[in-house]
């Protein structure tokens, strides 16, 4: 029977020692981090997942806001970002226009590097809309951007119903060749 009781107390001392053990490691253990997303580069032969810095919240440079305001007076900015990629500074500014976002890449000085925007139904092109009838003909689309860099213009449709979730197409309705990747060596 001593030899029960005497297990029985030793056992009770291990769970006490452990359970005191457990608090103070959880009052001394500092929070965790939260994970730093990093956004992939949009470059001239379609997005690069480039490994480059974390994005950081900022404010907008004088001369961005002055371009952005002068362009679109009635959007509302929700968001800032500064990112650098291969040893440049790029801004994106993200906005909502008449309920639409539009996201806009620039450069320090201001100038518009590229932009995505959201379209309504009514604003994509005909050739487009045709096109996407022609190619997946039960498919709806589901979500519409128009992406501008320089003076390229795609349209990217997020599509319902299609064996493709999406589709990118030019103003006249023809498929965007896929970018191709650079070989490994």
């Amino acid at each position: 029977m001593k030899k029960i009781l005497s297990f029985a107390v030793a056992t009770a001392v291990v769970c006490c020692f452990g359970a005191a053990l457990t608090a103070q490691q959880t009052k001394t253990t500092p929070p965790a981090k939260k994970p730093v997303v990093e956004k992939a580069e949009k470059g001239e032969q379609g997005e690069k997942a480039e490994a480059k810095k974390p994005a950081a919240k900022v404010e907008l440079p004088a001369a961005i806001k002055t371009a952005f305001e002068k362009a679109y007076p009635k959007a509302t900015i929700k968001n800032v970002l500064k990112e650098t990629a291969g040893g440049k500074t790029v801004y994106e500014v993200e906005s909502v226009d008449k309920g639409l976002t539009r996201d806009l890449n620039y450069n320090p000085d201001g100038t518009v590097i590229d932009i995505e925007e959201e379209v309504a139904g009514a604003d994509i092109p005909a050739a487009v809309s045709d096109a996407v009838k022609k190619m997946y003909p039960k498919a709806t689309v589901t979500k519409a951007e128009k992406m501008t860099t320089g003076q390229v213009v795609t349209y990217e449709l997020t599509l319902k119903g299609a064996p493709k979730p999406t589709v990118e197409l030019t103003p006249d309705g023809k498929p965007v060749p896929a970018a191709k990747e650079p070989e490994k060596k």
